[in-house]
């Protein structure tokens, strides 16, 4: 049976009166890729009230390989709720559930091998080289965004590296804060996010040299409580092709399992029924590299390989816990057609 989809107000486009929660938070999130699978990047800006603080991360992938990476601060004083900011990072709302602007005026670390991000993200650690980024890009809307509705509990856990043993001490570890995990997890059960595949066109400047940028992506928009603590693995993949896009999420929190997403095809959206994920890993075991989705949705089962040729790990750390955030590359194939996305996995590195 088909679940049912939720249309989105033009008012979520905007910003939302925070909870008096400390983990309260909204953030504005967009991937993107040229058609040719080569410049690209994600951005992502958070609002944090408690903190009375935003925070911006931006990440471009550079045309002769490597990346880009920055990550800044600001104060939560917006001018408005069609603009929100940190640093050299702006995304500006054009036209509601349709098209947004994102602006970067910034300077990025780069690194050749992005296995060393986490390290340098760390607070003291001495700066890499650096180049300038200017971005200005549209994003518009190839459907109206995606309300998820409820998350699909299944029995299985997403494809993990290792056999799962962790251990006395850690096993009881993580036996003492379920109860917190589970609590924490259904309070954030009032939370809210959708999603939406678009196209993305404008340009992009690396270092000084100018290109003009013609692709796809996705975006999304979330508020409310978030706690990474109860999150133990997650995997976020999402890809567009000609006439095609999915957002596919499969997770483990608080030691349930619960797949969600949604399929666009024949111009109309289908929330997923069902998710079967196959993955090998790369060389770290946290990340993924060769994918096997198979979706069904409004009664339409598709068959998506992904290749992942580019991995760029983000480090998460808590009072409570540490986790590596991955955001993969990725080429995906469905049939005859075929593009580009990303597939992202998320490990709890201390339980």
């Amino acid at each position: 049976m088909t679940s049912t989809v939720s249309a989105v107000p033009p008012d979520d486009e905007g910003l939302h009166a925070p909870a008096a929660d400390p983990l309260w938070s909204e953030s504005f999130y967009l991937n993107f890729s040229d058609a040719s699978g080569v410049l690209g990047g994600f951005t992502r800006l958070a609002l944090h009230p408690a903190r009375r603080q935003t925070e911006g991360l931006s990440c471009v992938y550079l045309p002769r390989g490597g990346v880009g990476v920055s990550l800044r601060s600001g104060p939560l004083d917006q001018p408005d709720n069609r603009s929100i900011g940190a640093g050299g990072l702006r995304h500006e709302r054009v036209e509601p559930l349709r098209r947004w602007r994102i602006l970067c005026d910034d300077e990025v670390q780069v690194f050749d091998d992005p296995a060393r991000v986490p390290s340098a993200l760390q607070p003291g650690a001495p700066s890499a080289r650096t180049c300038h980024v200017a971005m200005d890009l549209e994003a518009t809307g190839l459907h109206p965004p995606f309300f998820y509705p409820n998350y699909r509990r299944v029995a299985s856990p997403p494809p993990y590296s290792g056999n799962g043993r962790l251990g006395f001490k850690r096993s009881l570890k993580r036996a003492l804060r379920r109860p917190g995990e589970i609590l924490s997890t259904l309070r954030m059960r009032a939370s809210r996010h959708y999603e939406q595949s678009v196209a993305v066109r404008g340009t992009i400047e690396i270092g000084g040299e100018r290109f003009a940028f013609d692709g796809t992506g996705h975006r999304d928009h979330s508020w409310g409580r978030r706690d990474w603590a109860p999150s133990q693995r997650l995997r976020w993949m999402s890809g567009q092709m000609e006439g095609l896009a999915f957002n596919a999420i499969y997770i483990t929190i608080a030691g349930t399992h619960a797949t969600n997403g949604y399929v666009w095809h024949n111009g109309r959206c289908a929330a997923l029924d069902e998710l079967h994920l196959e993955n090998t890993f790369d060389a770290s075991g946290l990340a993924g590299r060769h994918l096997q989705l198979d979706l069904t949705a409004g009664g339409e089962r598709l068959s998506i390989a992904g290749d992942v040729y580019l991995n760029v790990p983000l480090p998460i750390v808590g009072d409570r816990f540490s986790i590596i955030y991955t955001v993969g590359r990725t080429r995906y194939q469905c049939g005859s057609r075929t593009g580009y996305g990303v597939a992202e996995f998320l490990e709890r590195l201390d339980p």
